[in-house]
């Protein structure tokens, strides 16, 4: 009796809540282009996605890239008691390999160019670090486990990471106590936008290497991507 009383009765009444909303009017649209023009005085850089996530909302940005550390530890925790893989699948028709090589190659390029042009043309550090972790991925898909191991121990990526975390908090705080440089700059030119240039940059790295620690636990307690 209940399960027929829940769907005769519960079951219009959500159809009904979800589809009421599509019959009323949609409020009216703000002025478009004033809101484009305070944005461009605030940031003084061409791409407005920019300025909102690393100026307007710079504290959304700070949330997400402690979630993103977060995340980061909380993988080398899960995997931190599991026994390391002594077989790690690869791919081995050298076509594929070379391939891979090839389109870590560009994905690298494309991560430095979105990196320090994400406040001029569509792209970010966030859109950088993924296409830095692409390039990193797919170095160890394609057998090249031991050197990227190696390049990341003897560089101390983990500290880098670490390092650019610390730095990109800090001035997110002067950037929203407003003690950072002003936006000044050519308008269109890389030295342009205050700390925006410098905390793409920062975010792209954090990205890069925290995916980069990622996947290669990934690969060494998994056995394959």
């Amino acid at each position: 009796m209940n399960g027929v009383l829940l769907r005769v009765v519960y079951g219009p009444a959500a159809v009904l809540v979800c589809l009421v909303p599509l019959g009323l009017d949609l409020p009216p649209l703000p002025d478009v282009g004033a809101t484009v023009a305070q944005l461009l005085e605030a940031g003084r850089v061409p791409n407005l996605v920019a300025t909102v996530i690393l100026h307007t909302r710079l504290y959304d940005t700070v949330a997400e890239v402690v979630v993103f550390t977060l995340a980061s530890i909380g993988v080398r925790w899960i995997f931190s008691g599991d026994p390391l893989q002594r077989r790690i699948r690869v791919l081995q028709d050298a076509p594929s390999v070379v391939l891979c090589q090839l389109g870590a190659t560009v994905c690298a390029l494309v991560g430095v160019e979105l990196a320090l042009r994400g406040h001029l043309s569509p792209g970010g550090g966030f859109a950088a670090g993924v296409a830095g972790g692409t390039a990193i991925g797919l170095l160890l898909i394609s057998g090249s486990l031991r050197l990227v191991d190696r390049f990341y121990n003897r560089y101390r990526a983990d500290l880098w990471e670490k390092g650019a975390v610390v730095v990109f908090l800090l001035l997110a705080f002067l950037s929203l106590e407003g003690l950072g440089p002003a936006m000044g700059g050519r308008f269109g030119a890389i030295a342009s936008g205050g700390l925006i240039p410098l905390l793409n940059v920062l975010v792209a790295m954090k990205v890069t290497l925290g995916s980069w620690a990622m996947v290669q636990l990934l690969v060494r307690y998994r056995g394959l991507l």
